[in-house]
């Protein structure tokens, strides 16, 4: 933390002390520090996971022999999740209707556990005014963002939020994708699934909200595209979201959807990969898209007093799809999901109740051969409570429990560990077996601080996202945040307000984003 603060210091007085900025002291330039801290202390385990023995698979997605039968003995763990420090600032080159915004936002792991790589969260730089704003950079997806402002009531992403439901198809993947320093710290693979993302070499829009409607757009670069030498199909990755939102009062509406090409989420559940297929005409090139929807519903009862009651309803559909030309080949897999939490505040106290389900879904094998997702169901019920000494400052227990149907593998952040690494020094892997249910409960810290460290000639400190509170204790506070998350017609990430990601200066006030874990 001394290190990023430090650059910190660097990075105003380079680009805010400079001879062309000390000429103007009224030009309202400003830099802020902000960050969030959530270190969780909870006891976890799974028990119940299905036994190959005298078990028969019905579902082609997992083969009888991938039943396990492995649990996870109950064990003591700290975790960080989005905890994160950021600097952000804007300089207005005309006025108020247009500014340069940015913001470098990192992980900040309090559990002394994974990596504080620079940039890792909500980081970009942009424009902004009346007309809205665009940026380019690391950002959490429209889909991401609609939930991270408005779900969560602690202000971030932490172990037990939604994400152990909404986003993922399950299968031992969370729901969040992730950059590969982190991958590489906690022995993961990569993530093509999620669609809780945060998108690197991404352009997003954000418009301003008009009559109460706001509208983001973002594309992710395919940067990566391949060539393709002998025998390696030159794959076309990348990955488009949008959202629209409209709010009124006590009324917030969300919608989102988000493609993914040539990401190949098939792979996880047995199916088809980035190969080539041969064909009478010759090797043809496999290609895959990847399609969720999620919707939102928040009601907030009694708003802006001490005794608000908050409602809020979330659903996503996710479908995976390649295309391939043999028959017998897992194709198509596709599921939906809801979480439903309410939240009741009473002064400085915070209760919270939550039931989320993922159902079995659908699939297909190419060629049109039968195919059937039986036992790929979960139940995650979830509680909570809250006591904020002050706005910025509260302590929280929090238990939760997921139940596996008997081949469903869903599981709560970060996953627990299951075996050791094949490569010597490299951490355990983590995995949860079929059926296995984990219950987890704890106790945990959050705080979270801003601070302006330069602002000439008296100019507002970078706007936060603070769009119209989903609860008295969801003010965006530090982390204008994931999943860092990271205004509607701004943004920040995961945080897990779902990023403790911050939105930009000068953007229509939101609430902050919720933000992606740190750690697993």
């Amino acid at each position: 933390m001394r290190r990023l603060t430090t650059l910190g210091w660097l990075a105003a007085a380079l680009i805010y002390g400079s001879p062309a900025v000390a000429a103007d002291e009224d030009d309202g330039i400003t830099v802020e520090v902000y960050g969030t801290l959530l270190p969780f202390f909870e006891n976890v385990g799974s028990t119940g996971a299905t036994q190959a023995a005298g078990f028969e698979t019905r579902t082609n997605l997992l083969g009888t022999g991938a039943h396990t039968g492995i649990n996870h003995e109950r064990r003591f763990r700290m975790t960080s999740g989005t905890s994160n420090i950021g600097f952000r600032g804007d300089f207005p080159i005309i006025g108020e209707d247009f500014k340069l915004i940015w913001q470098v936002e990192s992980p900040a792991p309090v559990d002394g556990e994974g990596p504080s790589n620079w940039a890792a969260r909500n980081s970009h730089v942009g424009f902004t005014g009346g007309w809205g704003t665009l940026v380019y950079g690391n950002w959490d997806t429209p889909m991401r963002w609609v939930s991270v402002t408005s779900v969560n009531p602690i202000p971030g992403g932490y172990t037990g939020d939604l994400t152990a439901i909404i986003g993922t198809p399950g299968h031992s993947v969370p729901a969040w994708n992730s950059d590969q320093l982190f991958r590489a710290a906690f022995g993961l693979p990569e993530n093509a699934v999620g669609f809780f993302r945060h998108e690197p070499n991404s352009v997003q829009y954000w418009s301003p909200t008009v009559a109460g409607f706001s509208l983001r757009v973002m594309y992710s670069a395919n940067e990566h595209r391949i060539a393709g030498q002998p025998g390696e199909p030159p794959n076309n990755p990348y990955v488009v979201s949008g959202s629209i939102g409209f709010d009124w009062e006590w009324l917030r509406l969300r919608y989102s959807a988000e493609l993914h090409k040539d990401l190949f989420g098939t792979r996880v559940v047995r199916g088809a990969g980035p190969l080539f297929d041969l064909t009478p005409a010759g090797p043809v090139r496999r290609a895959s898209t990847d399609v969720g929807h999620l919707g939102l519903i928040a009601i907030r009862v009694n708003r802006d007093t001490e005794y608000e009651t908050r409602f809020v309803a979330v659903g996503d559909y996710l479908s995976y799809h390649t295309d391939v030309a043999p028959p017998g080949i897992i194709n198509e897999f596709s599921r939906p999901a809801f979480y439903a939490l309410v939240q009741q505040t009473l002064g400085n106290h915070n209760i919270w109740a939550a039931y989320g389900q993922a159902f079995e879904g659908t699939c297909a094998i190419s060629g049109g051969l039968p195919c059937a997702t039986v036992g790929l169901g979960a139940a995650y019920p979830s509680g909570g409570y809250m006591y904020k000494f002050a706005e910025s400052t509260g302590i929280y227990a929090l238990g939760y429990y997921l139940v596996n149907d008997v081949s469903a593998r869903y599981t709560p952040f970060p996953l627990l560990d299951s075996r050791e690494s094949s490569v010597e020094g490299q951490p355990n892997l983590g995995e949860i077996a079929a059926g296995s249910d984990t219950l987890g409960i704890g106790l945990g810290f959050v705080h979270s601080f801003d601070v302006t460290l330069f602002s000439s000639g008296g100019g507002e400190a970078p706007a936060k996202a603070i769009e119209e509170k989903p609860a008295r204790h969801e003010r965006p506070a530090a982390a204008a945040p994931e999943e860092g998350e990271p205004t509607e017609t701004s943004e920040r990430e995961e945080a897990p307000a779902e990023d403790t990601e911050a939105a930009p200066p000068n953007v229509e006030p939101e609430e902050e984003p919720e933000g992606e874990p740190v750690e697993e």
